[in-house]
């Protein structure tokens, strides 16, 4: 009797256990975040793979090492096919539309060699980086060509430099920005009409302190043979609303991979922090091959080290992680690309020829309202959705941050000392302690006074009676010494 009723038990458990949702361990990766010491600390999944494709699914072939792809503002998902040199246009439901596979160049019939990049303006104009062509290529909606942008031609640039385009953006004014291989200069850019105007950006020069104390002291011989100091080149960008380029650097050495270069070329990127966007903080850093640029400030980078989405926020702080290289839906073998759409994230594989989508969890959804929220300056609508997000994670620092900076603009100072303090805000703790103080003194200000009035009154009182003693004291020691 016992017997049975045991594996009745554990059927029962096991029915249960089938039945009921699948919990975020079920994902392929875990959730993190870095705290503010620079610990990894667990976290809520923020997105989950929601579906996949690939070229045989789409009905037009496998995709033969595809490079990039554009998520246009109607929803459609360009997707550069660098092997078969095509483009394919996905639209919402993932089914193909249309594909750019050649075009008619002055009565000839032109195609793609190995493109690397491509971009789409809200007119439908499409900026494919050509790359072993050497030139971009720019295509209407309808596939004709409206120009080809070759190789920049000025006095200043040196004959032998070699112009293999790898990247492109366009910004509203309709100025375009190219990434090529090999350039140190920084950014191509270009006018509207496609001439050369100029280089924006360029990254300093990194160098080992041996290396230069070596090359200081060899012979000239010597130093032709050792490894020449050189900027690092850029090698993806991305364009916001408001026009400031957003750069990669894949080079694991340098402090800034990412930069929010403004319009003459000055890093602007917003820090807040000792980390900002630099990826996992390991031995082997994070080396980013592509950037994407979201509403309200946000931008995502993939490292390409271990196959991961990281959501930074407009202050560079770390929001989520999405994915992780890997065998299971939901990773990767090679992502070389990333791109978002309202709540989802698609990423590309290279190798696999396979496009993964990724839906917003409760969590995310939560993290990026609030976000959403805090960037549009409603502080306490904010507030509000930080405090949901704390019920699903109670370690989420930028939430007590979130709720603490929302207490100090409405004067709550003694509040927010205590969220800041969780959120390891020093500069905003700072901010709320001396608001307090203030405020605090402002109130007490009288009863200290009178207390302070009281004891000097006391004080006074005390001294005039030990005086008047003394005197007396001194007065009774003469007479009876007459």
């Amino acid at each position: 009797m016992i017997i049975k009723r045991s594996i009745l038990i554990l059927a029962a458990v096991m029915i249960v256990a089938l039945l009921s949702p699948k919990s975020a361990h079920a994902s392929p990766y875990e959730g993190y975040v870095y705290s503010y010491w620079g610990d990894a600390v667990k976290s809520p999944i923020a997105y989950l793979p929601s579906r996949t494709i690939t070229g045989q699914e789409m009905g037009i072939g496998p995709l033969a090492t595809p490079t990039d792809m554009f998520a246009a503002a109607d929803g459609n998902l360009y997707i550069l096919d660098s092997g078969n040199g095509r483009v394919v246009v996905l639209n919402s439901e993932w089914k193909a539309i249309r594909q750019y596979q050649g075009f008619d160049n002055n009565g000839k019939q032109d195609t793609f060699n190995k493109p690397e990049g491509i971009f789409v303006t809200e007119a439908g104009h499409i900026y494919v980086a050509d790359t072993e062509n050497r030139r971009v290529v720019v295509l209407d909606e309808s596939g004709a060509l409206i120009r080809e942008i070759g190789a920049p031609k000025s006095e200043v640039l040196s004959d032998k430099f070699e112009y293999i385009p790898r990247k492109v953006i366009v910004d509203k004014a309709g100025r375009i920005y190219v990434v090529a291989r090999g350039v140190f200069d920084g950014i191509i850019e270009f006018d509207s009409e496609g001439d050369f105007t100029g280089f924006i950006g360029t990254n300093p020069v990194q160098f080992d302190p041996v290396d230069l104390f070596w090359k200081t002291v060899s012979t000239k011989e010597q130093r032709e043979k050792m490894i020449r100091f050189v900027p690092i080149e850029f090698n993806n960008v991305d364009v916001d609303g408001d026009g400031f380029i957003f750069t990669t650097t894949a080079d694991k050495q340098t402090a800034v991979p990412v930069k929010r270069l403004n319009p003459s070329g000055i890093d602007v990127l917003r820090i807040n922090g000792d980390w900002g966007p630099v990826g996992d903080l390991t031995r082997n850093p994070s080396a980013f091959i592509d950037i994407d640029v979201s509403g309200n400030g946000v931008y995502r980078t993939l490292d390409s080290t271990r196959g991961r989405i990281f959501t930074y926020n407009e202050d560079g702080s770390l929001l989520y992680v999405v994915g992780q290289v890997g065998n299971q839906r939901g990773t990767f073998k090679t992502p070389i690309a990333i791109e978002s759409f309202g709540n989802r994230i698609f990423a590309l594989d290279r190798d696999l020829g396979m496009i993964t989508e990724f839906t917003a969890t409760k969590f995310g959804s939560l993290v990026n309202e609030a976000n959403g929220l805090y960037s549009a300056g409603k502080h306490d609508d904010a507030a509000k959705i930080w405090e949901q997000v704390l019920r699903l994670d109670a370690n989420y620092e930028m939430a007590y941050v979130g709720i603490g900076k929302s207490m100090l603009r409405r004067g709550e100072y003694k509040q927010a000392m205590t969220y800041l303090k969780l959120g390891n805000d020093r500069e905003y703790y700072s901010k709320a302690l001396t608001k307090y103080r203030r405020e605090y003194m402002r109130e007490n200000f009288g009863t200290y006074m009178t207390i302070l009035i009281a004891f000097i009154v006391v004080v006074v009182a005390i001294r005039r009676g030990l005086r008047s003693r003394r005197g007396g004291m001194k007065q009774n020691a003469v007479s009876q010494g007459h």
